[in-house]
């Protein structure tokens, strides 16, 4: 009983957590985005069952719509949920290429990340417009901040889903500075990913002191708490868009360490607080 009731509110946060079912649902939040002066990110998140060529088709129909002539968004993917496929991911580069769009790559686990800058290098020759996720959590993140400058990508800077499994200790707090400080004035365009608003100020600080471009990014379905920062040093926010099957937030540990964000989380489950782009039209 104690378990149901348990996955019940799980599902129902979860649910709160993305734009809707697909990409028709994600475009009011990107129209109430754009009329707010905020850029977006779409990510279609895989539902289970759908293999790899049905989220092959979720991702191109991004690319394929639209959007990029109404709003400045970016594609945000997973490798894993193309089935590590050369084809499919050629065909995705040269999509967004077609479309001007960036195409930006999500981490998963380190064992991975050396795959996704294989793809990565490859799909260069096919597009300038690439980007790649680096969380803190993982040791290796200094040497794949260089590994990103020296390919040309845009970055998205996050502390992370997945524990590095040889490096336990690592502080992701320290470590999101000193890959900030790696990408300084080096990386043509940096996305300080995270809802730790006094972490995101001291790197977006040293970002942008270096001359380098960078944007406050958050989950939209979250507190916007980094907004008065982008605000007030005129630094560029950016959305990011979920859409598809619902799941609770990676960085739900950050929101469970922090009293006034669990305050935010109970009150919007049991009140069901309505969305601010509730009504916006497609």
């Amino acid at each position: 009983m104690l378990n149901s009731v348990r996955k019940s509110v799980v599902n129902t946060i979860a649910s709160r957590h993305v734009a809707g079912s697909d990409l028709e649902d994600a475009i009011p939040v990107c129209r109430w985005a754009d009329k707010m002066g905020f850029l977006t990110i779409l990510s279609p998140w895989a539902w289970p069952g759908d293999d790899s060529r049905i989220m092959f088709q979720r991702y191109k129909a991004v690319l394929e719509s639209s959007l990029n002539k109404d709003f400045n968004y970016y594609l945000s993917m997973k490798l894993d949920a193309i089935g590590y496929d050369p084809g499919l991911f050629k065909e995705l580069v040269e999509a967004a290429r077609s479309t001007k769009t960036r195409l930006h790559v999500d981490s998963l686990d380190p064992e991975s990340a050396d795959k996704m800058f294989g793809f990565l290098e490859k799909g260069k020759q096919w597009h300038a417009d690439l980007g790649c996720t680096i969380p803190s959590r993982w040791q290796r993140s200094l040497d794949d901040a260089d590994r990103a400058v020296e390919l040309g990508l845009s970055v998205r800077i996050v502390k992370g889903q997945w524990p590095d499994p040889g490096h336990s200790r690592v502080d992701c707090s320290q470590n999101y500075l000193a890959i900030a400080e790696k990408l300084a004035g080096r990386a043509h365009h940096v996305g300080v990913a995270t809802h730790d608003v006094s972490l995101a100020e001291k790197a977006l600080a040293g970002l942008a002191s270096a001359g380098t471009y960078c944007e406050m990014e958050q989950l939209a379905t979250l507190p916007l708490n980094g907004l008065k920062i982008a605000k007030r040093h005129g630094y560029p926010y950016r959305l990011y868009v979920g859409y598809g099957h619902p799941g609770v937030p990676y960085n739900i540990r950050f929101i469970l360490s922090r009293p006034s964000m669990v305050a935010w989380l109970v009150t919007d489950f049991a009140l069901n607080l309505k969305k601010p782009w509730s009504g916006v039209t497609v």
